[in-house]
């Protein structure tokens, strides 16, 4: 449900709930939103910071301002790109809307890491493979809580920098920023997956061996948690949302 907004930056919350509500459905494809004095009426703000908020949905890609007809919702799986995965990392009050864009994130991280774990094994300088034994101890020794996501994050860079393959750097730009962007929903999966792969040691130990099918094969064990955990996990990290009938 739409509210007035309480913040500072009065656009990027207009933006905000007005992403979480089309991206969950609320406004469905083909619906027309409300119009500018409508939703100025709504959110309590003048119909310049609607504007601008309606403005940059059209640029995400969720909705198209149409001359004379308002501004349409549109199929956001056909329209829009891996920036709103980013637009979402960075509007929790857009989370719980959008978490099953956030599942299907990290799947699509499991997927494409265990090629980045092969390529990094193939090309990797020795620098590099020792910086990513570094990574994966310093990963164990920091064990729980939300310091892990600067880490894994730095992990991942450095697979990166050993795949060389640029889209894939694009693509886990995206990613990285939406399932470590809300920590009250990933630090409780992160722990789990960490936990579960020895921090991510295997990895480096099989990319530290010049072994691109072990690296890929323990990339692929850490990177394929089950999405029933992931989604226990992300209500246990919001228990109001499941009181809201």
């Amino acid at each position: 449900m739409l509210r007035p907004v309480q913040t500072r930056s009065l656009p990027d919350e207009v933006f905000g709930q007005l992403l979480g509500e089309i991206v969950s459905g609320r406004y469905a494809p083909g619906e027309t939103l409300p119009g500018e004095r409508g939703l100025s009426d709504v959110f309590g703000v003048n119909r310049h910071v609607v504007r601008e908020a309606l403005k940059r949905l059209e640029q995400v890609g969720v909705v198209k301002t149409v001359h004379g007809g308002g501004t349409k919702v549109l199929e956001f799986r056909r329209t829009a790109g891996l920036d709103l995965l980013a637009a979402i990392a960075e509007h929790p009050e857009a989370v719980e809307a959008t978490l099953p864009l956030l599942l299907s994130a990290l799947q699509m991280r499991a997927v494409i890491g265990v090629d980045v774990v092969r390529l990094c094994a193939l090309g990797a300088s020795d620098e590099l493979r020792a910086g990513l034994l570094d990574a994966g101890d310093a990963l164990a020794a920091a064990g729980r809580g939300v310091k892990l996501l600067p880490l894994d994050q730095r992990f991942w860079q450095l697979l990166l920098d050993g795949a060389g393959n640029v889209a894939y750097q694009l693509a886990f730009n995206s990613l990285i920023r939406a399932v470590h962007g809300v920590p009250e929903f990933s630090v409780g999966w992160l722990e789990h997956e960490l936990e579960r792969c020895d921090y991510r040691r295997p990895i480096a130990r099989a990319i530290a061996a010049h072994d691109p099918d072990a690296a890929a094969a323990a990339a692929r064990d850490a990177l394929a948690p089950a999405a029933e955990m992931l989604s226990a996990v992300a209500r246990s990290s919001n228990p109001a949302s499941s009181q809201r009938k």
